[in-house]
């Protein structure tokens, strides 16, 4: 294939400008001199050589800033109906050894010094039997990253897929472009497909399905892994790459197909850019495929732009509740007095989340769901997809759409449109409100559903509704769809009925219900142990989980009574599935080590000790928690001078979950225990974070707040950071590691200019 210093561009075609190499296939001859008009001779700045295509790649938004939107672009389909120009029978042979031969031992290899190598002659599997030195920045072969990754695509290994698009995005443009013309059309439809956000989510991802609160952020130390926005720089950068490769096909003439796009808009969703979302959407509503639209690409756009899936918005159920706030002059009027006081309830919980949840499109504090909320966009949808368009209304899609209605909190129309007309379910509407000693009840039609409903309904009227502060009418639904249908309600359902309950009885939630003087949407205390006792008992008998323990003991915790039994009885169940998790993590720790020293180490190796470690640590976390909050909240009497005789024992029996020194509250003032047998933790300032929130001030006039948080990383035994590369092969490192095995934070430097250096005492 030729080189790509023997190519230059002028008005988007290429001429020769030496000679090809010896032995150049004629078909790839014959497609690049008929893009060339007359082969003229022509040149262009030296700049464009090394003019990287990073554009696109953007902090903030990563999707908006597609190029070519606003012209009119030309199209190559990867169908024509012309006869496609003959190709030799070298070229096919040498396509086909880019996807059949797996040798491994001369693809190309990294240079400490930043030097790539050329091959000079091709073998008969595509690879150069010598290669020379160039300078990092020259002309590279182009098609080495492209076969290791098909390689790693046939193999099914998505974490090498991923490597390899590292390196293709280092690529230079005419690199690129080589390989863009060079490879078949079909195979960068699979690498859309090898790296759909689920299969990477699946493979790749070792937080898994768990969120990541605030402090768990700063605790372990989880920079690495969660942006300050928490959201995981594993799909951000997965979607900056994957819009190099999508700016690519469109320069080469190409149009994207509808799997394509559908991958690109999961993970603008699985990177929570609602405006990537709807910028790629334009881009395909503006080319050719704007006619062959079904209702699985509406589906995924839904998804998407509302971000309904879990992952979508990183599992952080705190942001996607409903408040009182939200639903002001929109569902309902609140007085001006209440309206303040729910802004500053929600600047001060704002004050303890950093950027988290947070819009990146503006430069002001501004909630992510805060553009989810209008009942025009998702109703605008609704009726595009349903009444105007003959689409297959499918389960996937209603659902999709009852999520995205409920952001906006339409439950009437869901109660109406979706569940009765296609479920036959009948839902009370929440306002006007119930009596508070008449409970709700739901009516079900004698009608046949039109759509058989499955578990997918199941987990959208838990989100629907939970999200609401209807958990009693969330857990009928549920109810009701199991009996009926004879559907086991599976174990995530339970954990997201149990989280939901927790989240809506608990502040803010029920402080900001109880400002709104809507007390019928607070659960009662007890309610996280109702449901508890339903699904251990038959006909459920659903086995707990870590993650049910953790919302059952914090809902026992926050009750206050004075008798701690069933509290520590219930963390001691808790703490044998972390002993089981840390046998687990011992095993995975052996198995990794034995396949670094060997050399090679699978994708699944790899997965298998990242998830282990990742709950290992979440698991020491939540424990921690707890034995915080009950510290907090141990009983003592006022008028005794003697302390909790509970406290020391309790302090002896969790002490592996205590932090260093150890402080709890007596009845003559505060006791802190130190122990030198135990690592003490070591907080190290990395920064500052200033946010402008938007507040009304006494004269209804809206005003600038300013906020500053501080950046802190703590390095200990249970922080997730990377390990050092030269500790990885030692496995009683890993077990118990030090501080010197962690990659060191990165600290900010605080500069003269900086507004931080003018912030205002406090």
């Amino acid at each position: 294939m030729l080189l790509a210093h023997s190519v230059a561009e002028n008005r988007g075609c290429r001429v020769l400008l030496q000679r090809a190499p010896k032995g150049t296939p004629s078909g790839i001859l014959t497609v690049r001199l008929r893009r060339c008009f007359n082969h003229q001779k022509a040149s262009r700045p030296p700049i464009l050589y090394s003019l990287p295509l990073y554009a696109l790649r953007s902090t903030r938004r990563p999707a908006r800033d597609l190029p070519n939107f606003n012209s009119a672009p030309s199209f190559r389909y990867a169908t024509t109906h012309s006869s496609p120009p003959p190709l030799s029978h070298d070229a096919v042979a040498y396509v086909q050894s880019l996807l059949v031969h797996p040798d491994r031992k001369n693809l190309p290899s990294v240079n400490p010094r930043g030097y790539s190598y050329i091959p000079r002659t091709l073998t008969s599997d595509g690879l150069a039997p010598s290669s020379t030195p160039a300078l990092h920045g020259t002309s590279t072969w182009s098609v080495d990253p492209f076969r290791g990754a098909l390689l790693a695509m046939r193999e099914g290994d998505t974490r090498r897929v991923l490597m390899q698009l590292h390196v293709i995005e280092k690529m230079s443009r005419e690199d690129l472009q080589d390989a863009v013309t060079a490879i078949p059309r079909t195979t960068f439809t699979q690498f859309f497909r090898a790296l759909d956000p689920w299969r990477v989510a699946q493979d790749c991802d070792p937080i898994g399905g768990s969120h990541i609160p605030v402090g768990m952020y700063q605790m372990l130390n989880m920079a690495s892994s969660i942006d300050e926005y928490g959201v995981r720089k594993l799909y951000t950068q997965l979607m900056q790459r994957l819009l190099i490769l999508m700016n690519a096909l469109q320069v080469a003439g190409y149009t994207l197909h509808l799997e394509e796009y559908i991958s690109l808009i999961r993970c603008a969703g699985a990177s929570s850019d609602i405006s990537g979302a709807r910028a790629l959407w334009n881009d395909l509503s503006r080319g050719p495929l704007l006619t062959w639209r079904n209702s699985e690409l509406y589906t995924e756009f839904i998804k998407a732009r509302f971000l309904t899936e879990p992952l979508y918005t990183n599992y952080q159920k705190t942001t996607r509740m409903v408040t009182p706030r939200n639903l002001h002059r929109s569902r309902l009027v609140l007085p001006a007095p209440a309206v303040q006081r729910l802004d500053r309830l929600r600047a001060k919980v704002r004050s303890k989340k950093f950027r988290f949840g947070l819009n990146k499109d503006v430069p002001h504090v501004e909630e992510l769901m805060r553009a989810l909320r209008g009942h025009r966009p998702a109703l605008k949808l609704f009726m595009t997809v349903v009444a105007r368009h003959s689409f297959r209304v499918d389960e996937s899609l209603l659902c999709a759409l009852m999520i995205a209605l409920g952001r906006a909190g339409s439950l009437r129309f869901i109660g109406t449109e979706i569940l009765q007309k296609y479920f036959g379910i009948r839902t009370p509407h929440p306002f006007p409100l119930a009596p508070k000693n008449g409970p709700r009840s739901l009516t079900f039609g004698s009608e046949p559903p039109r759509i058989r409903p499955s578990v997918r309904l199941m987990r959208a009227v838990v989100e629907t509704y939970a999200s609401n502060a209807e958990i009693g009418v969330a857990v009928q639904l549920v109810e009701h769809l199991s009996n009926t249908y004879k559907i086991a309600i599976p174990q995530d359902i339970w954990q997201e009925l149990l989280e939901w309950t927790y989240l809506m009885s608990t502040p803010p939630a029920s402080t900001a219900w109880e400002e709104a003087k809507l007390y019928v949407k607070i659960p009662s205390p007890e309610a996280v142990e109702m449901i508890w006792n339903v699904m251990i008992s038959p006909p459920y008998n659903q086995t707990p989980t870590f993650q049910n323990y953790d919302i059952l003991i914090r809902s026992l915790i926050g009750q206050g009574n004075s008798d701690l039994t069933p509290v520590l009885s219930r963390m001691r169940e808790a703490i044998r599935l972390y002993d089981e998790q840390c046998r687990e993590y011992e095993a995975a720790v052996f198995e990794y080590t034995l396949y670094v020293r060997s050399g090679k180490t699978p994708n699944t190796i790899i997965y298998r000790f990242e998830h282990a470690r990742h709950k290992k640590q979440r698991m020491w976390y939540d424990i921690s928690t707890w034995c915080r909050m009950l510290l907090k909240r141990l009983p003592f009497s006022k008028t005794s001078p003697v302390p909790n005789p509970l406290t020391p024992q309790f302090i002896e029996e969790f002490r592996p979950f205590l932090k260093n020194p150890v402080k709890y509250l007596t009845p003559t003032g505060c006791v802190s225990l130190v122990d030198p047998t135990i690592e003490t933790f070591k907080l190290i300032t990395t920064g500052f974070i200033e946010q402008t929130v938007p507040m009304k001030n006494g004269r209804q006039k809206w005003t600038g707040k300013k906020l500053y948080q501080k950046k802190v990383a703590v390095l200990s035994t249970h922080s997730l950071a990377k390990f050092k590369a030269a500790w990885l092969k030692d496995p009683l490192t890993l077990l118990a590691p030090h501080q010197d095995v962690f990659v060191a934070p990165v600290v900010q430097r605080r500069q003269e200019d900086s507004p931080y250096e003018e912030r205002p005492s406090r």
